[in-house]
Formats: structure tokens, C-alpha cells, sequence
């Protein structure tokens, strides 16, 4: 069976967006970890997404 992807919406793009900068602006997040954030925001709306693991604690957070 076939899964159809439903479009996002506009206000959905601008939340995830939002989010996006709060983590990088706010709690300096690592690239992995913000990979790790995104694909979580993705697979929430029902997009499928390889596996990433989440980023060990010491490795969260840009020095």
C-alpha cells in the first residue's frame, strides 16, 4: 500500500523555521543534533526519513 505524503502548510514551514532558529540561535546545537531535531520535526508530520541517532550528550552543543 501506497502512503500519500500530505502537502505542509505554510504555518507548518514557518513553525518548524522557528524552531529551527531558536535552536541554533538560542541553545547552540550541534549540526548533528540539529540533524537529529529535523528529522524528529519531519517523521512528526509523516515524512519518512532515514534513521539518524540521536548525538551523544557531550557532542550536542557547538563550542
Amino acid at each position: 500500500m501506497i502512503k500519500r505524503i500530505k502537502p505542509l502548510s505554510k504555518s507548518t514551514i514557518e513553525g518548524m523555521v522557528y524552531q529551527i532558529r531558536y535552536l541554533i540561535n538560542e541553545k547552540h546545537v550541534s549540526d548533528d543534533a540539529l540533524a537529529w531535531h529535523l528529522k524528529n520535526m519531519l517523521s512528526d508530520k509523516g515524512i519518512p526519513v532515514d534513521y539518524i541517532p540521536l548525538p551523544a550528550p557531550w557532542n550536542r552543543k557547538d563550542k
